[in-house]
């Protein structure tokens, strides 16, 4: 009954600047599900190279009035893999309170929910 009622979902995390969008740290859940490696994060890989039809401002503006009363915010989207596919994805991100290197760092959960019905 239980396998009825829930899925396993294809899932990774990832950290990242909230200023700048540079992806920071990736797991291998992200190269499966995205295509994108460790030397495409050490090359500058960003936010908005997977997810580039959002306005990247915007959404940190809005982060920011979000983290004021709560430290978590989920959304549900669209991210762009390596291979130009688009993935719809459920997001939660966390904002971290210490600083790293003078940024703020976002750390997100993602889960892609592209077969689900």
């Amino acid at each position: 009954m239980a396998d009825n009622l829930m899925k396993k979902l294809p899932f990774t995390r990832f950290a990242m600047e909230m200023r700048s969008g540079k992806i920071i740290n990736i797991d291998e859940g992200f190269v499966k599900m995205l295509g994108y490696t460790e030397e495409d994060m050490e090359n500058g890989l960003t936010f908005r190279d997977i997810v580039p039809d959002v306005d990247y401002e915007g959404i940190i503006t809005e982060l920011r009035e979000t983290f004021i009363d709560q430290r978590y915010a989920c959304y549900e989207h669209f991210f762009k893999t390596k291979t130009d596919e688009k993935i719809r994805v459920v997001v939660f991100i966390r904002i971290d309170n210490k600083l790293l290197e003078g940024h703020r760092v976002l750390r997100v959960s993602v889960g892609n929910i592209s077969n689900l019905k």
